[in-house]
């Protein structure tokens, strides 16, 4: 029998690529196809996908907390349940007012300062805008009302559908369930399975051992082993980076407020809370922090340039601190180069998930994590070497 071969490196190179591509774009479509199916599958599972990522998670932590103490597998889940408990109830009670509050403060500060810097524009001879094309824009703002019981009228069944994972996407199928155990049902569930899936979270290794045939044992466990060091290390190395980011904006602004700026101090736990949401994604968080830093020193009132400009610049500064840290020492001795996913790759996975919901974005990261180890090791890799014996 013979075997078609391609002398040509990179024409070998070209093909393999316009394969991947190929697949890839097959993926997409077929999951275009299959999106309502998918979708109601997400609903069914979706406890359970969150329960196994969260449990994932969590395991490591269980196990450092079993041997710290010298508990067992049940006192030491527990013990992590009770810290996490102890944590959510912090946040609702605390953080989440505080973030609303500011939030609120943040909306009425712009909607009396925009106004101001459009008129300032309107009187800068140099720049030569329409007078009264800048007072209606201004009058417009200024008129601007906000309806805050409206707005929460309208978010709270919003944000139950999307937590649903997507359920206006799916029809009314599964909408008597949540009707019945609504999202605190949810939660206590998603409880249950992780309680139980960290239980015998020892068993799962075992028991996969036994599942797969000798001779292909060795091979797949490799894999199994870059797959839990990427996808494990980019799950709790990045929320790990995430928090350090946003506790960092949240702390720099916090003194820049108390040096002077109070217009910082009074809105640092929103913007530090954005720079942890946005951290996920690696090297986003910072931006995040440092884009509605400067806009609020630029439109604060009450204060001049030489004072505005002092503060942007101390806030760029501590942009490029935060950047330096997390790029020269956080990602690379948290997360670490082997299960770094590049930004755009987790911006790409999240949209991707985001057409099913909050279970689609939950579980699409991981699952990209796992299609890149895949992708190295069964196309990369081959065609490293087949390069080199050539």
């Amino acid at each position: 029998m013979n075997d078609t071969q391609i002398p040509d490196p990179a024409l070998r190179r070209i093909i393999y690529a316009l394969g991947v591509m190929g697949v890839i774009v097959l993926g997409f479509y077929t999951a275009g196809l299959l999106a309502f199916p998918i979708a109601i599958l997400f609903d069914i599972l979706s406890p359970f996908l969150v329960a196994g990522i969260l449990a994932y998670i969590l395991a490591p932590f269980v196990m450092a907390i079993q041997r710290r103490l010298r508990l067992g597998r049940v006192a030491g889940t527990l013990v992590v349940f009770f810290l996490i408990l102890a944590f959510f109830f912090l946040v609702l009670a605390v953080v989440i007012p505080v973030i609303i509050f500011q939030l609120l403060d943040l909306v009425e500060a712009l909607r009396e300062a925009v106004p101001r810097l459009v008129h300032a524009l309107a009187e800068n001879r140099y720049l030569g805008f329409d007078r009264e094309m800048i007072d209606t824009i201004g009058k417009k703002l200024g008129d601007i009302k906000i309806d805050y019981e409206q707005i929460l009228g309208s978010a709270l069944p919003a944000l139950k559908t999307i937590t649903t994972g997507g359920l206006a996407a799916v029809g009314e199928v599964f909408k008597g369930i949540w009707s019945v155990f609504g999202l605190a049902g949810f939660l206590a569930f998603v409880a249950i399975i992780i309680f139980y899936l960290i239980l015998d979270w020892e068993k799962i290794g075992p028991f996969t051992r036994g599942a797969i045939p000798p001779r292909y044992r060795e091979r797949t466990f490799d894999i199994l082993k870059k797959v839990d060091v990427a996808v494990g290390g980019f799950l709790r190395g990045q929320l790990t980076v995430s928090l350090i980011v946003g506790v960092c904006f949240a702390t720099g602004l916090l003194f820049i407020g108390l040096m002077g700026f109070p217009a910082l101090r009074n809105f640092s736990l929103l913007i530090g809370t954005a720079a942890g949401i946005g951290g996920f994604i690696p090297y986003l968080g910072p931006i995040i922090g440092v884009t509605p830093a400067l806009l609020i020193v630029l439109l604060s009132g009450g204060v001049g340039w030489s004072g505005k400009l002092a503060a942007a610049a101390v806030v760029l500064g501590l942009f490029v601190v935060i950047q330096a840290i997390e790029g020269l020492v956080l990602q690379p001795r948290i997360v670490g180069k082997g299960a770094g996913l590049h930004p755009l790759a987790v911006m790409l996975a999240l949209l991707t998930g985001a057409t099913f919901g909050i279970t689609g974005m939950i579980v699409a990261v991981p699952l990209a994590s796992i299609i890149r180890v895949l992708l190295r090791e069964f196309y990369w890799v081959p065609m490293q070497s087949a390069n080199v014996r050539q």
